[in-house]
């Protein structure tokens, strides 16, 4: 098992690989992978995939607070509020 969290640069991959190391160690014979799949152009290839596939592109991490937070910044920046599920990978 692996997590795709760890290619975000704003998420602690030791973290992650921690706690899914944590998550694996409770299944006998589960593993772990603990990719960096930052490297050796992860990152690049996965908005390429992304971009091909026009994937949903989420602006926040998913939860309450990190929308919260984003739109209050978007906001005292003078941009408008996170459109959920309106933004897309290659849409510009």
């Amino acid at each position: 098992m692996t997590s795709c969290l760890g290619i975000s640069r704003w998420k602690d991959m030791d973290q992650v690989n921690a706690s899914g190391q944590r998550a694996a160690a409770k299944y006998p014979g589960l593993v772990y992978w603990t990719h960096n799949w930052r490297k050796r152009g992860g990152s690049e290839r996965m908005v390429s995939i992304s971009k091909r596939e026009r994937f949903y592109q989420q602006e926040y991490c998913g939860c309450v607070y990190s929308l919260r937070d984003a739109n209050l910044g978007r906001v005292a920046g003078g941009r408008p509020k996170i459109a959920l599920g309106e933004k897309y990978y290659g849409t510009g």
